[in-house]
């Protein structure tokens, strides 16, 4: 396809893109022309993005030591440390709650503002923000100045400037792929390179087929079925799906698309017949999610819940040996209220777990050695002795993509140990905090472009080339997208140097032109929209014009189901096995059981005859349970006092409230040092009150009796009831009370 390019390029060019994607497809397209030819060896081509070709250029310069005080060359994350620094310096970053978002906002700024020959000038101070940011990019350029340090902003100028001057030698020939557009700092760069070409993509002549569907979930379906089906009737076609909103939906489109192509391995690691782009945050993850949760352990206590998974987690040392102890250790803390632990407590509980108490007390011996404050890179270090204290990854075999989620997570503390340039010693929590917006900020995917089938974003096809193409999402809501410009640039300046995003117009002209890309990029291209998106009609993208078909007639998205049903054998076997019924016996669960038979008889069965039962909900103080046990207990207090309707009657207002104060004060005991017992008493005295209000209004009654236990006998079954409370009458009648505290339903 590139054949004359690819020549170039063994011949020592470098070919430059505007994304690691293109750059991989490229580089796995060159290694596929020297195949074909039949070359047993062949050099590694020169092809990477344009970021990393600036900064192995700066590196090659830094190595040849020509300049003893070149300045240090920033991450991201560094810069983003320099410019929380100088947003604090300034008035204006005292009244500022989110300095961290406020400090990516600003590098976002800072970048625009280098890429297009911006000036910060007069026309800032027309806005609080505007003169807000002026004043942060002054103390941002004033630190980094001081330190000799240099922002990714500015790298592209500093390379030119090293190549106009003759202290770095060009490149022998580069091309250029993917970009749409070109910035002037990018066009400076290139007149500096010299000798430059446009990397030459193969254009189709396509007329695009568009089509309509019911909502969004649909059309995800449709193109599910639709990659399916041309993966069915060619195996080696390269099949792209175009996602606009991917970052957003992704969850869904992902759930959707292994539905409907991998549906036997929806809950494995097992590579996939497609790969998603822009993965989500590494913290979500279970490996990572396990990771900071052990070392927020180390910094104090940790929630119920949290301990729960733990406990659960594969990724914790012993795991697999220990599961169902751990498991039933969990269901034990949760059963007596226990809202959050520590280290020592879930030791002394987890008698019955002897490889966590070993690695608790291991994990107890390492944070003790602690210091109070200290850089953060020896923090990484620490954090990852900590976690090999618990085993952490674990005891078992990881997958192929836990072993990458590792690595990734290592790069996540090396990130943390970059800190230390632009940041003073901190404590353990602050540096924890630092590692979690890592983690938060680091966006993760298992790499699999060799997948047949590619869903990405709308800017992430630059450049690639398919032999099947579905757009997606190209409703006029979504694309062209709103206008939303940099809040801390003049927008009069933004639009008068056209910056991405800053006008209507400027999206259309955009959007306009990504579309001619990618329908150009595949001989056959499906463009589609959801004509509803809840309950509002949509209509389609003024940049996709023509005549919209109804998709329904082309695709059916579950017409694989029916090929595989119709295909299956189907055998069907009959379980009845389950505990037996012993008639003579007691069943507890009172009404419950009756309750749960009418709403759901597999329930009533899980629950009465095997034994299942939920996990006790854990809650900040009383929860529910304890709160009815509370109200039986002070009116069982109460009429073992009073006894009958005449001595309620009879008692003076003083001593009724002295009454009630003394029974909420035995019912509060009864459940020990709670949080939230003084609520809780204060409750029950209002409720109670209330209470014996209604009990005044009612006849003549004495209480015979007080939570008793009776079994009835139903069908067969010795049921075990309890009465909360039976009175009776003066004519001798008995009447039954339940204590309900909850509004009536009648």
């Amino acid at each position: 396809m590139h054949e004359e390019t690819f020549l170039e390029v063994e011949g020592g060019a470098t070919i430059v893109t505007s994304s690691g994607r293109l750059a991989r497809v490229l580089m796995h397209e060159f290694h596929a022309s020297q195949k074909k030819i039949g070359r047993p060896v062949w050099k590694t081509p020169d092809v990477l993005p344009l970021g990393a070709f600036l900064e192995r250029t700066w590196r090659d310069w830094v190595f040849q030591g020509r300049q003893p005080d070149c300045p240090a060359l920033l991450i991201p994350l560094q810069e983003q440390m320099v410019w929380e620094q100088a947003i604090r310096q300034t008035p204006e970053g005292g009244s500022l709650l989110q300095i961290p978002e406020t400090a990516k906002h600003a590098m976002a700024a800072w970048e625009l503002i280098q890429a297009h020959r911006l000036r910060v000038d007069g026309q800032f101070e027309a806005s609080e923000d505007w003169a807000a940011f002026a004043a942060w990019s002054r103390a941002f350029v004033k630190i980094s100045r001081a330190n000799n340090w240099l922002e990714g902003a500015r790298l592209a100028d500093v390379v030119a400037d090293l190549f106009n001057e003759d202290k770095l030698p060009k490149p022998k020939l580069l091309y250029v792929a993917g970009f749409d557009e070109s910035t002037p700092q990018q066009s400076e760069f290139l007149n500096a390179v010299g000798d430059w070409r446009k990397f030459e993509i193969r254009d189709f002549e396509t007329e695009p087929a568009r089509w309509k569907l019911r909502d969004n979930t649909a059309e995800i379906h449709t193109a599910a079925a639709w990659a399916r089906q041309r993966l069915e009737e060619n195996q080696d076609a390269r099949i792209g799906v175009i996602v606009p909103d991917l970052e957003r939906s992704r969850s869904k489109v992902e759930r959707i698309f292994r539905e409907v192509l991998d549906p036997a391995h929806q809950f494995d690691d097992r590579e996939r017949s497609f790969h998603l782009s822009l993965g989500p945050s590494l913290t979500q993850y279970p490996a990572v999610h396990a990771a900071l949760a052990l070392l927020e352990f180390g910094a104090g206590r940790i929630s119920l819940p949290q301990a729960g998974i733990l406990l659960r987690s594969p990724f914790l040392g012993g795991g697999e040996s220990e599961w169902t102890k751990r498991a039933l250790l969990d269901a034990k803390l949760r059963k007596q209220g226990v809202w959050d632990v520590t280290v020592p407590q879930l030791r002394d509980a987890a008698d019955r777990c002897p490889e966590l108490v070993r690695l608790l007390a291991r994990f107890e011996k390492e944070v003790a050695k602690l210091p109070a404050e200290q850089y953060a890179s020896i923090w990484g270090r620490d954090f990852a002795r900590l976690l090999q204290s618990l085993k952490w990854p674990g005891d078992r075999t990881l997958s192929s993509r836990e072993h990458q989620v590792v690595e990734a997570w290592h790069g996540a503390l090396s990130n943390l140990a970059a800190l230390d340039i632009a940041t003073s010693p901190m404590s353990f929590e602050q540096a924890l905090d630092r590692l979690r917006q890592i983690a938060a900020a680091t966006s993760f995917q298992v790499r699999n472009e060799g997948a047949p089938i590619q869903i990405m974003g709308m800017l992430e096809a630059s450049g690639l080339r398919f032999d099947h193409l579905w757009v997606m999402g190209l409703h006029d809501e979504a694309w062209p997208a709103p206008a939303n410009p940099n809040p801390f640039i003049p927008i009069a300046l933004q639009r008068e140097h056209k910056l991405p995003h800053s006008s209507a117009e400027r999206e259309l002209e955009f959007a306009a032109k990504v579309m001619m890309r990618l329908i150009a990029s595949a001989p056959d291209v499906v463009l589609s929209y959801g004509e509803a998106e809840g309950d509002r009609r949509l209509e389609a993208s003024p940049v996709a014009a023509g005549l919209w078909l109804n998709a329904d007639a082309a695709v059916k998205a579950d017409e694989w189901v029916s090929r595989i049903r119709a295909a299956a054998q189907i055998e069907e076997l009959s379980d009845e096995i389950a505990p037996a019924v012993v008639a003579d016996a007691a069943h507890r669960g009172g009404a419950s059981l009756f309750k749960d038979m009418a709403a759901c008889p597999f329930r009533a069965f899980a629950k009465h005859r095997l034994g299942a039962r939920e996990l006790e909900d854990t809650d900040l103080g009383l929860n529910y349970k304890d709160r009815g046990t509370t109200v039986h207990k002070a009116l069982e207090f109460i009429w073992n006092e009073l006894g009958s309707h005449a001595h309620l009657i009879a008692l003076k207002p003083d001593d009724l409230r002295d009454l009630i104060a003394r029974a909420s004060e035995a019912a509060v005991q009864k459940l020990g040092a709670v949080v939230g017992s003084g609520l809780e008493r204060r409750r029950l005295e209002r409720l109670l009150a209330e209470w014996l209000e209604i009990e005044k209004s009612r006849s003549e009654f004495v209480v015979r009796k007080q939570e008793e236990e009776r079994l009835v006998t139903l069908g067969g079954l010795q049921i075990r009831t309890r009465a909360d409370r039976v009175d009776e009458s003066p004519d001798g009648r008995q009447i039954i009370l339940d204590y309900k505290t909850g509004g009536s339903q009648i």
